[in-house]
């Protein structure tokens, strides 16, 4: 008796994609589907519609254009009601009015690279000196428990779950460490499900995988992100990498061939040979070379978007002096990837040598004008664009009609100078004022 042959059938990635997202609930579905990703703690707005009004004040809204001077911003319950001069907007009888005399006002900033672990009390003050929303990428929702109990006013919170990591791993209490493409599916699904809102790949993460990571967040429709050391930065971006925390992840895509592969070894070897060897490696990196304009070339023409975190690794005259150069050539690159037409945006890292206690990302700031952006434009990296980065631009990020009412009152003219977002007057989340003087338990 002759037996066919039984017929193999192969199931493509994507249709295996659709199979994961059936498990989910109709919630999470509608969820993935909503182009606006959302944060696991949404604060409460006011209790009832309060029209309240900004009045006597420059306005920057982050969009990129000039300052609008004398303006006046019309908020109702947690929503920007109107935004204009002071001689088209009619502030309405029984408004609650702050003076904004001799300050502007801007959107809340936006961190784009943030970690916490379980203090709410450093949320809060990073709150109060004007940060509104912030993303941790790569630690553990755990990690976060403590916002669920928060008496104080927490800014927004992104999380993206614990970082994608290879076998052995970097930081075990915050790594998934990837055994399988169907591990990866299995963990994306579970932190989507969890309120994830993207997902982080660490270094010792093998390229081969690069792939499985980008297709199954795409139809959980969320971004991917990545801190890279032994994966060059030119071959993630043409596995679908198009967000990449730290300057220093394009380090070995950059260097000369042999520096590169030296410090991949050393990396390899230890973990913690990264520490010094970024400076040296940067400190050799000539930033004339036909492969830095190709790698700009390439991170542009495929809308990468670059948090560079420079005020973790500033280093000045003073300090060894090949970390001086390194950190030189890291500053320029950062002002070629703007000039070449990628997307910069700002996160702070919590910290840095230069940086005041709590005002990191102030400081990085000033880093980003420094390597060549102009205020506004640090402004709207600080602003807009890390609302899109998040994938959160239609609620957040600029001062339009419909947005909601998370700004900061800023003494003086950072258009002008950007150390004046260190003046931090008044701070504005989900259309309340926070109060700056609260204690937190």
């Amino acid at each position: 008796m002759n037996v066919k042959p039984k017929k193999t059938v192969k199931l493509s990635k994507s249709f295996v994609l659709l199979l994961i997202g059936s498990f989910l609930g109709l919630t999470h579905l509608a969820l993935a589907q909503n182009p606006s990703l959302l944060e696991v703690n949404p604060p409460e707005g006011p209790s009832n519609d309060q029209v309240s009004a900004v009045v006597n004040v420059r306005l920057i809204d982050g969009l990129g254009g000039p300052t609008m001077e004398e303006a006046v911003v019309l908020i109702k319950g947690n929503r920007i009601l109107e935004a204009g001069p002071a001689d088209q907007v009619t502030v309405p009888e029984g408004a609650e009015i702050t003076d904004g005399t001799g300050m502007s006002l801007l959107p809340g900033l936006i961190d784009a690279h943030l970690h916490n672990v379980n203090n709410n009390r450093a949320l809060h003050a990073i709150l109060t000196n004007g940060v509104t929303t912030v993303r941790d990428p790569g630690h553990p929702f755990r990690f976060y428990q403590s916002l669920h109990f928060a008496q104080a006013k927490m800014p927004r919170v992104y999380l993206t779950g614990a970082h994608l990591d290879g076998y052995p791993g970097v930081y075990l209490d915050q790594a998934a460490l990837v055994r399988s493409t169907d591990h990866i599916q299995t963990l994306i699904k579970d932190y989507v499900l969890q309120g994830g809102s993207g997902i982080k790949i660490y270094f010792r993460l093998p390229l081969k995988y690069y792939e499985t990571v980008f297709q199954t967040a795409d139809f959980y429709h969320i971004p991917v992100v990545a801190h890279l050391e032994l994966v060059d930065a030119d071959d993630a971006i043409l596995a679908g990498l198009q967000g990449v925390e730290h300057v220093t992840s394009f380090g070995t895509s950059l260097a000369d061939p042999e520096d590169a592969r030296e410090f991949r070894e050393g990396v390899q070897a230890d973990n913690n040979y990264r520490r010094e060897g970024r400076y040296r490696l940067w400190s050799k990196i000539d930033l004339s070379a036909d492969r830095v304009k190709e790698v700009l070339a390439l991170a542009a023409k495929k809308k990468v978007v670059l948090s560079p975190t420079l005020t973790t690794f500033e280093r000045q005259v003073g300090d060894e002096e090949y970390q001086a150069k390194a950190f030189q050539n890291m500053l320029d690159f950062v002002g070629m990837a703007h000039q070449a037409g990628v997307t910069v945006v700002t996160g702070s890292h919590n910290s840095g040598k230069y940086a005041q206690p709590g005002l990191a990302y102030q400081r990085e700031m000033e880093l980003l004008v420094a390597a060549g952006m102009t205020p506004l434009e640090a402004i709207s990296s600080s602003t807009l664009h890390n609302a899109r980065y998040f994938r959160t631009q239609d609620r957040l990020g600029s001062i339009e009609p419909g947005k909601l009412a998370d700004l900061i009152l800023v003494e003086g003219d950072p258009s002008v100078d950007i150390k004046a977002m260190y003046a931090i007057e008044k701070v504005m989340l989900n259309g309340e004022w926070v109060d700056r003087g609260e204690v937190v338990e």
